[in-house]
């Protein structure tokens, strides 16, 4: 799929999603809750849009800033019940889940 390589591929498996039908069927929200719960350190906000882009057939740095934005808020909710964003006062960083 597009975005996706070897590494992204063998973590979403490890995650139960094993197919482009799969990672369509929960969707790129869903996909990022599960790799961002397994793999914390190594799961980064350019995979949640790399997921969209797979799911939807866009390249992640093609994404408009405004699809980036509801897509952490929605990341965001599903994580932590919550909007919580990476700020200067937490260093830039997402929150732990």
């Amino acid at each position: 799929m597009r975005n996706l390589g070897r590494v992204s591929a063998a973590r979403l498996r490890a995650v139960g999603i094993a197919t482009p039908e799969d990672l369509k069927r929960v969707g790129a929200i869903e996909a990022y809750v599960r790799l961002r719960r397994a793999f914390p350190a190594q799961t980064k906000e350019t995979a949640l849009y790399a997921l969209h882009g797979a799911v939807t057939g866009v390249r992640w740095y093609a994404l408009s800033e405004e699809i980036k934005a509801a897509l952490r808020d929605a990341a965001a909710r599903r994580l932590w019940g919550r909007v919580e964003h990476p700020t200067a006062e937490n260093g830039g960083r997402w929150p732990e889940s």
